[in-house]
């Protein structure tokens, strides 16, 4: 059985942490069928900092589970978005306090960062050895064999920050989305702009979409783009898009600078959500994809970010 309350389309919540009926509603609209139950209430403590009594509190107000007792499970992202709303000390608050600093030091600096790819086999006990296929920039792939510590590949990248200045039509594009509440979502509603009209709610990859279509309706030269949010100690898998202007690809993700700006203690008056936070972004390709393969079938890749010697 899942046990669920119906939902209503809301406006994003103000900063701070939000009400648990309003964040549960708002959750609810995400259908169940999207919905993975598999985090056990131990996993509830440990990996989102959700305490028993307010995972009660939060059941009581329509999380979502399956079963009973004990053996209750729940979504990761029911857990992740309730973390990271309600202001919990999480991976997802401890990683937007990290991309703020990361995008504060690129504006001030010029850091330069090695970046290395490292995964698993998703399908131990095969014959033979890994097919792993392995993105790098430019959208290239590099097919590579097992390495006995599972490092496939590392590159330096060096994040830019000298963009022009946006015009006025990109930037009130940019507004367009203010109302917009930043979420982790499934992949079976994240890239669907009629989700998120209705619901308010979208994560990077779904804004940035929606940008992209309607600039190009507007005759605005724009981009899709996929790469790495570059920031120490890991960084991370990532969409934007990207505007030309003055002959330059200026990238922008208004979610991501307005949750920063919300979760991750980054300054609005000088990291406003309709500017340029591409100094966190180093682009791969322009489109979705995986950053490792093995056969074809998508395997987890763990990027770990340090100073370039």
């Amino acid at each position: 059985m899942v046990t669920s309350l119906g939902g209503t389309a809301r406006d994003a919540p103000a900063p701070g942490p939000a009400p648990l009926d309003d964040l549960v509603r708002r959750l609810r609209q995400v259908p169940d069928r999207h919905r993975r139950f598999a985090v056990t209430a131990a996993g509830v403590r440990r990996l989102y900092r959700i305490r028993p009594e307010l995972l009660d509190e939060l059941i009581g107000a329509g999380l979502p589970y399956v079963g009973e007792g004990a053996d209750r499970l729940y979504d990761g992202y029911d857990l992740g978005n309730a973390a990271l709303h309600l202001g919990l000390v999480s991976v997802q608050s401890r990683s937007m306090r990290s991309w703020s600093k990361a995008l504060q030091s690129a504006a001030a600096h010029k850091p330069r960062y090695r970046v290395e790819v490292v995964s698993s086999c998703p399908v131990p006990g095969h014959r033979g050895p890994c097919p792993y296929s392995v993105l790098l920039p430019d959208g290239a792939r590099l097919v590579q064999g097992p390495a006995a510590d599972a490092r496939l590949a590392a590159f330096e990248v060096s994040p830019f920050s000298g963009w022009p200045a946006l015009p006025d039509a990109v930037r009130a594009l940019l507004r367009e989305v203010d109302g917009i509440g930043f979420f982790l979502l499934p992949e079976a509603v994240r890239w669907d702009p009629e989700f998120m009209w209705r619901t308010r709610m979208a994560d990077c990859g779904g804004a940035a979409a929606w940008l992209v279509a309607e600039g190009a309706r507007r005759g605005l030269a724009v981009r899709f783009s996929f790469g790495l949010l570059v920031a120490r100690p890991y960084s991370t898998p990532h969409c934007w898009a990207e505007f030309l202007v003055d002959g330059v690809w200026v990238p922008v993700d208004p979610l991501l600078v307005r949750a920063l700006n919300q979760w991750g203690g980054l300054d609005a008056d000088a990291f406003p959500p309709d500017g340029r936070p591409g100094a966190l972004f180093h682009r791969l390709t322009d489109r979705f994809t995986k950053v490792v393969s093995h056969g074809g079938v998508w395997a987890h890749a763990s990027l770990p970010t340090e100073p370039a010697d």
